[in-house]
């Protein structure tokens, strides 16, 4: 039988076509010059942004675009020169920089029909898998292992567009881009498998896919269950109090020596607000007791999304971020002590705190849970993602007690503190977030007309 062709989609913004149509009857002085390179140009740049909120980068090498589009460089002058698309240099390499288009609007996918260039996409792509992360091979395998409901996963990702659009939420368009161009990938085979050399977490496509489409992953054709730990990092930061062998070792590595010293040098770990702070942790309560502190102080936040990116700037923004931010005043206030800690840390870096909380996150999850779970439960497939473990077809089984009784015994083995933990039915969390959202905004409208 012969062997189906894989079809090969890129992103195009609608606002462009015309321009792509000027371009392709009066082309610039570029060699080899065709639309067809330019369009893959800009879907590479919009597939690949950091994240899915408006005006979001893309990270791009000029070693791995060159390959597939020879003189890459000289188009991308043009689109700059054209006010399509704006750079700014990246802190990685001097190869790296961060791109976006100025104007991006509505996109969709088209076909590429291109052979020359599928070929060199396929070729470049076999070579760029060649440099995955080769550190973690028991979970390397089940993530190439994984699969994706393509079909469904565009119907959610449509519906989510809808209620985005129907609520005003200013990232629809970008967050529906990003979502089209994470399951492209998936569904291609275009698999990314990657320690970070600063937090040594293991990124891939799963870890950063939208969480309303992780219900259409399968392993081996098995739906994931999704366990993880409650409010993560700030239980990874009441570690810090009375820090085990295992997490000073951690905290000698991140901050070097002296400073370790100095943070373990303020004892503050039976101060009263670091005993409350540390109960709240570990009862998987502080988020709860935060957001009432926020209403009590008149601190508006639109969702728990929008609540957690506040509440993080007392851990991952800067030292003066007291000064513009009311949630980092509220916390300093409830936590003395616990805030002192943190400023302690990030004092000369202000992103000291939040690298040592996600190596924690990665020795705790990584070095130790999975293992123990490759171990004693052999055959049970999984991935990772971050402070969340994802094991397949464990649902009508006592599976799952079982993970969650392995993450919890060697978390306290590491940390010396319990956290809480969930298990989520993946398919249920998405059915009742959307179904949540609809009652928001049925709800709105009926307001609305009355």
């Amino acid at each position: 039988m012969r062997k189906k062709e894989k079809r090969y989609n890129q992103l195009i913004a609608v606002n462009l076509i015309p321009k792509m149509k000027e371009f392709e009857q009066n082309p610039p002085p570029i060699i080899g010059f065709t639309i067809s390179r330019v369009q893959y140009l800009i879907s590479l740049i919009l597939s690949h942004k950091q994240d899915n909120h408006p005006g979001a980068w893309s990270v791009l090498k000029m070693e791995y675009m060159e390959p597939v589009v020879p003189g890459s460089g000289k188009y991308m002058i043009f689109l700059r020169d054209q006010k399509i698309i704006e750079w700014k240099n990246h802190f990685a390499g001097r190869n790296s920089r961060l791109y976006r288009l100025k104007d991006e609007g509505k996109t969709e996918y088209r076909e590429i029909t291109d052979k020359k260039l599928i070929f060199r996409i396929e070729k470049n792509r076999r070579k760029i898998s060649l440099r995955n992360s080769k550190k973690y091979p028991a979970l390397n395998e089940y993530i190439h292992r994984v699969g994706i409901d393509y079909q469904s996963a565009l119907k959610t990702i449509d519906k989510t567009y809808r209620n985005n659009i129907i609520e005003g939420n200013k990232n629809a368009e970008s967050r529906r881009t990003f979502s089209l161009s994470e399951i492209d990938k998936i569904q291609t085979g275009e698999i990314y498998i990657k320690v970070n050399p600063t937090n040594k977490r293991l990124d891939s496509n799963y870890t950063r896919l939208p969480g309303e489409l992780v219900q259409h992953l399968t392993i081996d054709g098995k739906p994931l269950t999704e366990i993880d730990i409650k409010n993560s990092q700030p239980f990874f930061a009441a570690c810090l109090f009375n820090p085990t062998p295992e997490i000073l070792n951690i905290m000698n590595m991140v901050l070097g020596h002296r400073l370790t010293i100095l943070a373990i040098s303020l004892q503050i770990s039976e101060q009263k607000d670091v005993k409350l702070y540390r109960s709240l942790v570990t009862s998987g309560e502080f988020y709860e007791y935060m957001m009432n502190k926020f209403k009590e102080n008149g601190i508006f936040f639109k969702d728990r999304e929008d609540f957690k990116e506040q509440l993080f700037t007392i851990y991952f923004g800067e030292v003066s971020a007291k000064r513009f931010s009311k949630a980092v005043r509220l916390f300093a206030k409830e936590f003395p002590n616990v805030q002192i800690l943190f400023e302690t840390i990030k004092k000369d870096e202000y992103n000291l705190l939040s690298i040592l909380l996600q190596n924690i996150e990665s020795f705790v999850i990584l070095d130790n849970v999975a293992q123990k779970i490759l171990k004693e439960l052999s055959g049970l497939p999984f991935i990772t993602k971050h402070d969340s473990l994802l094991p397949a077809g464990i649902l009508t089984s006592d599976q799952p007690d079982k993970v969650k009784d392995i993450m919890l015994s060697s978390i306290k083995e590491i940390t010396g503190l319990m956290p809480q933990v969930r298990i989520k039915n993946c398919l249920q969390t998405a059915k009742k977030r959307l179904d949540n959202n609809l009652f928001i905004i049925n709800n709105s409208l009926s307001i609305y007309n009355h």
